[in-house]
């Protein structure tokens, strides 16, 4: 028998166009199209064949056409106030978790706690064709721009009432500080709040329980920040020399007051409680260890990047409120 001869194996060159693929597999470019595009008119046959010739030719289509094609760019447009705060970079975190699940990207702005700048960014993004659109913590009291049939998903926006947002109730977060407050038995307390709704609403709950016990409180105004709460903490105590008890409107803010109160020689929590909210990571890193009311913000990321791909979607999508939940620690005593 004649020995049996051996073609080589020649490599194709990689990065070949779709024409290359198209001439390989025998079919036209449309037909190459149309099965990266998962259309379902194609042959399975056709379909098995055109992707091997694909796949050794080393061609990969283009994501932008491919969504140009379909009238999409798998691109979801957030709007952040201020991306260092941590609260926000752990909603970030469950938006980009759920969208990464459906292929798709985050384009970022930032606001910069600024009605201005908000719409600014919004312009932004929309420029770059989002197919759908997150705000935290939006200052405007208007709707922002957006192209037909487009909706914003906002994320604790200062004015309520919106149709598409996720929320934490921060009423029932003030009513559960002022609970533990008195769990432990304190009779002059105070609250140091910052300016807008959020900082309202859970002043609203906690005078309302301290009202129902019989109780009045002091006030103080701070902006989020650990430098306002170390103010603040001098203030109250000035006008209050027998404050027992503190409930503060952000985590940042009470390492301000237990920083106050550790210079002041007051224990923690034996002279003073203190209470945060939003259970930030910092919380547990305080000495005593802060308690606070929590707030989820992991899965409120996560339900607004399904409320906005259900927009996207064409599908309609409503408001979304989270509990809070006490996370007990030191700051107000034992069990």
């Amino acid at each position: 028998m004649p020995e049996a001869t051996h073609n080589p194996v020649i490599p194709l060159p990689r990065g070949s166009g779709i024409r290359e693929v198209a001439r390989m597999a025998g079919v036209s470019i449309a037909t190459v199209s149309r099965v990266f595009n998962d259309a379902a008119s194609v042959n399975p046959d056709t379909r098995q064949r055109v992707l091997e010739r694909a796949a050794a030719l080393g061609y990969e289509p283009s994501s932008l056409g491919r969504n140009l094609v379909r009238g999409r760019s798998e691109l979801l447009g957030l709007i952040v106030p201020n991306v260092s705060f941590p609260l926000y970079g752990q909603m970030i975190g469950g938006i980009e978790d759920v969208l990464g699940h459906r292929g798709m990207s985050i384009l970022l702005a930032s606001s910069h706690d600024d009605a201005a700048s908000e719409l600014k960014a919004a312009q932004h993004l929309l420029r770059h064709t989002v197919d759908g659109g997150i705000v935290i913590n939006s200052q405007l009291n208007v709707a922002l721009p957006a192209p037909r049939g487009m909706n914003w998903v906002h994320m604790s926006p200062e004015h309520s009432g919106l149709p598409c947002c996720v929320e934490l109730d921060n009423e029932a977060g003030g009513r559960l500080a002022a609970l533990e407050l008195l769990r432990v038995e304190r009779r002059h307390l105070a609250y140091i709040g910052a300016s807008g709704r959020e900082s309202g609403e859970r002043e609203r709950g906690f005078a309302g329980e301290l009202r129902r016990a019989g109780l009045d409180y002091r006030r103080s105004q701070g902006d989020y920040s650990e430098l306002s709460g170390t103010r603040a903490a001098d203030e109250l105590l000035e006008e209050l020399p027998l404050l027992d008890a503190v409930f503060v409107a952000g985590d940042l803010m009470a390492a301000g007051v237990l920083r106050t109160l550790h210079l002041r020689g007051l224990r923690v929590p034996e002279d003073v409680a203190v209470i945060g909210f939003d259970d930030a990571a910092l919380a547990s890193l305080l000495y005593p260890r802060l308690t606070s009311i929590r707030q989820p913000a992991y899965a409120m990321g996560a339900a607004a990047a399904e409320l906005s791909l259900r927009l996207i979607g064409g599908h309609s999508a409503g408001a979304v409120i989270f509990p809070p939940e006490l996370v007990r620690r030191e700051s107000t005593g034992p069990p």
